[in-house]
């Protein structure tokens, strides 16, 4: 047996999981958090559905990456498999972008969300404005938790929760300034 795995604590892994934990409490605050900001702007009605459908649909394409971090954190032993593995992220990014980029061409996009989907119109016009917003977010979602499962690998999951933190304050302050100054 490892010499780590005979010195594991429950301490170790409390301290080890703790910021992890932490981030996942800090990462459920932000639908609520948006969905609270977008419930005071006008039509908040049409704004709030067109923000569920639109958040539902990106998240159908970040499926496929969501798992970046868990393989990451098995699969990347040294520079090699690093390389490999953040060369696939990278390729995995760009398709899942180009299907945004499908997905938001009009003919494509007003076909699901009102002759599939059934929205009415100004949800559906809503909903094709946020889902443009969110083209990169697919990638970005891959990249982060490519990196984040490295530093989970070594054992730096502070870092992780400090990076949420970020996430969160410039997510916040983004929202707050284009709700106050951008008539968004």
């Amino acid at each position: 047996m490892s010499e780590s795995l005979t010195q594991l604590t429950y301490k170790k892994i409390f301290y080890f999981w703790l910021p992890l934990a932490a981030t996942w409490i800090m990462m459920s605050v932000e639908g609520p958090y948006l969905a609270a900001l977008i419930a005071r702007l006008p039509e908040p009605k049409f704004n709030l559905a067109a923000y569920g459908v639109a958040y539902s649909l990106a998240l159908i394409i970040e499926a496929p990456i969501i798992m970046i971090m868990s393989a990451s954190v098995a699969l990347v032993k040294d520079n090699d498999s690093f390389q490999k593995l953040r060369n696939y992220t990278y390729t995995a990014n760009g398709l899942l972008t180009i299907i945004m980029i499908i997905l938001v061409i009009p003919v494509t996009f007003y076909f699901i969300t009102e002759d599939l989907i059934g929205l009415p119109s100004e949800v559906s016009n809503l909903t094709h404005t946020a889902t443009i917003i969110l083209i990169p977010w697919p990638a970005a979602i891959g990249y982060r938790r490519f990196y984040q499962g490295l530093l989970i690998k070594h054992n730096l999951t502070r870092r992780v929760a400090y990076g949420t933190i970020i996430r969160l304050v410039s997510m916040s302050l983004s929202a707050a300034l284009l709700f106050i100054w951008g008539g968004v």
